[in-house]
């Protein structure tokens, strides 16, 4: 699985081109990315796989001879909608190596009473959905680079923490909340030297923004104050290594906690 993983992001590196120095990869594929480039090779296990790759992007972007858009089309990535609405909420499906990959650019908001879903951003020619928080990820990555030589930058895996804990909550999707969470417990317990780092780290940012600090441990309290046996089933159910666990995942959360 882990090859088939490789050659996507390669793939995927090599197809936007010079725009790789504007795009920082989150979502679940940045914790296959930690896993494959910025950890020991035989380190803990393997994340859950993903075919989404979630690609943040700067509401303002400088100009490149070619567009986002066009370097996508040129690679045969197809552009597809998923909605009516103004502008519509848009992503890049390629078959690579057998299996169907998608790709969507998520941007910040300018402020948090920003009612639109989504952005057009300009000089890229893409949509991308704006989403709270996503200033953290933006800001705060982490160059890497894949095993064929294709350069990239990923959400360094402590603000990948931070934002997840921020907004997990307004999941609609109950299935990508528990997603979200397993993601909390691997970054935090299962990258070996990777995990002390983002621990430290997430240290650093929580002072740096004590009051979004406060929300993310208000948000993780409750959801496990609240939580019911079947929500834990669910969450344990997302680690097919079976190394999560109520106890581990508590534990994890209460190292964040302590930073």
């Amino acid at each position: 699985m882990m090859e088939q993983e490789d050659i996507v992001i390669s793939y995927f590196l090599k197809a936007i081109g010079p725009w790789n120095e504007h795009i920082v990869v989150s979502g679940g594929y940045a914790l296959i990315i930690y896993r494959l480039y910025l950890t020991n090779q035989h380190a803990g296990i393997y994340p859950v796989g993903t075919r989404d790759i979630d690609s943040l992007i700067s509401r303002k972007v400088p100009k490149i001879e070619i567009s986002l858009a066009e370097s996508l089309e040129k690679a045969a990535f197809v552009q597809t909608f998923k909605d009516v609405n103004n502008p519509a909420t848009e992503c890049y499906v390629k078959n690579i190596d057998g299996e169907i990959w998608e790709v969507e650019f998520l941007t910040d908001r300018s402020t948090r009473g920003d009612k639109l879903s989504n952005l057009h951003i300009h000089d890229a020619d893409v949509t991308a959905q704006q989403l709270n928080y996503i200033e953290l990820p933006l800001k705060h990555k982490k160059s890497f680079k894949t095993f064929s030589g294709e350069s990239g930058y990923v959400a360094s895996p402590s603000a990948w923490i931070f934002q997840k804990g921020l907004t997990f909550t307004k999941r609609k999707d109950k299935v990508k909340t528990y997603k979200d969470l397993y993601g909390i417990w691997y970054v935090t317990t299962q990258l070996g030297d990777l995990s002390e780092l983002a621990i430290h780290e997430f240290s650093s940012l929580a002072q740096d923004n004590s009051s979004w600090f406060k929300t993310f441990k208000k948000h993780i309290s409750k959801w496990l104050e609240s939580s019911f046996p079947i929500d834990w089933a669910r969450l344990e159910g997302q680690d097919p290594s079976g190394n999560l666990n109520k106890n581990a995942f508590t534990d994890a959360m209460m190292k964040l906690f302590e930073v």
